[in-house]
């Protein structure tokens, strides 16, 4: 059976070629090459959605209040838990994601990890530096602050390719996705000692487990027992607010809630994860939308922020392109191919720094937000130059 003409010109990357002339098969358009670019796997279990952070982040600026103050101090305050739901929500769809391809993808998640790990050593050390050398007041710990903002360095959003006219990329992917599970983990360690936590260490270490199960099992039982659609989604709704408000109550990262939650639902018997992944579908996009939104609206302008940003934007990329070049080794891909799709940080860096800012002191949080959220948007930009670049070379 032949596929259909709307159908090739959407797979075509490299331009028609003489067989695509005879059958009347045009190049793509500028539009649909960008919107190709912009539509990204935000995270880890996350379908491709168009949601650029380099249109949202300054939305939220301009509607915020340093701005036109459409979104005021107070709607804001109201979004903090709608945003600490979000944010456990990403967490379940990396859980349900990470349960599903643990067992057939351990060398594409070794991989992944050694990349964000070098990223994190790399913007972590550098910012310990950078503060020490220039006695930027930070009014928080230097080491749990520096640590923050590693983590939110080393998320990377994968532009959505099709795997099947370009092979490298959907390796490129799925790495680039695997590399959200090492941060997560990395901070439920991080909630759990001091400044973050505030009681003993290893109350505050099980506590997401604990919770994540909770909830995991309780959406089990109900999930699948629900008599209508409408029941169904009020069950999947009621469980994610209850991992993010638990988080929140306790005082723990709900990106590590969800994380268990998401396992939960794979790895036990039954539908619950394909009803939890159905269901957040369909509010996948405003769900990143409202992170973007807030992080813009939030955004303070700041001697400290401007003056992070550029340590944290040089050595992002160099832990990257290094990461990129030791994790090349076990997926057997170009360096150079593999970087290019780690370079947009996508939502997940922005959610973590929202996360960080919940619980670090007021100035260190706006300072460590800015600096994310204006990393995250010139990175965009960024691989939007880039990727062009790789796919014309390997098209060539």
């Amino acid at each position: 059976m032949t596929r259909p003409p709307r159908d090739i010109r959407r797979r075509e990357l490299g331009g028609p070629d003489p067989l695509d002339r005879r059958l009347g098969v045009e190049a793509p358009s500028a539009i649909t090459w960008l919107l190709s670019l912009l539509r990204t796997r935000s995270a880890l279990g996350l379908a491709p959605s168009l949601t650029p952070a380099v249109i949202y982040l300054p939305l939220g600026a301009l509607f915020g209040p340093r701005a036109l103050g459409v979104i005021s101090p107070t709607l804001l305050g109201h979004l903090d838990l709608a945003v600490t739901v979000a944010i456990a929500v990403l967490g379940v769809l990396v859980g349900i994601a990470l349960g599903r391809e643990v067992r057939a993808a351990w060398t594409l998640l070794l991989a992944a990890s050694f990349e964000s790990l070098v990223t994190i050593g790399a913007v972590a050390g550098a910012a310990t530096y950078f503060v020490r050398a220039t006695g930027l007041p930070l009014e928080a710990p230097l080491m749990p602050f520096a640590l923050a903002l590693g983590l939110c360095a080393s998320a990377s959003s994968a532009t959505s390719a099709d795997p099947d006219t370009e092979p490298v990329a959907g390796v490129a992917t799925r790495v680039a996705d695997l590399d959200d599970v090492l941060p997560i983990l990395l901070v439920i360690i991080a909630f759990a000692l001091p400044p973050f936590a505030k009681g003993e260490a290893w109350i505050f270490l099980l506590a997401p487990v604990g919770i994540g199960l909770t909830v995991g099992v309780i959406g089990w039982l109900l999930f699948e027992r629900a008599q209508s659609g409408a029941e169904r989604g009020v069950y999947v709704l009621g469980a994610l607010a209850l991992a993010g408000g638990a988080a929140a109550y306790v005082g723990v990262s709900p990106l590590g809630v969800g994380l268990v939650a998401g396992l939960c639902w794979t790895l036990l018997h039954g539908r619950a994860d394909q009803i939890v992944q159905e269901d957040l579908r369909k509010v996948q996009h405003p769900l990143v939308v409202l992170l973007l939104v807030t992080a813009g609206a939030l955004w303070v302008p700041s001697l400290a922020a401007l003056w992070l940003l550029a340590p944290y934007l040089l050595f992002r990329l160099a832990g990257k392109v290094a990461g990129a070049w030791i994790s090349a080794r076990l997926v057997d891909v170009r360096a150079s191919d593999l970087a290019a799709f780690l370079m947009s940080p996508g939502v997940l860096a922005v959610a973590l720094a929202l996360n960080f800012r919940q619980v670090l002191p007021s100035a260190a949080g706006d300072t460590l937000l800015s600096t994310v959220a204006v990393g995250t948007a010139a990175f965009e930009l960024f691989a939007l130059a880039v990727v062009p670049h790789w796919r014309r070379r390997r098209n060539a």
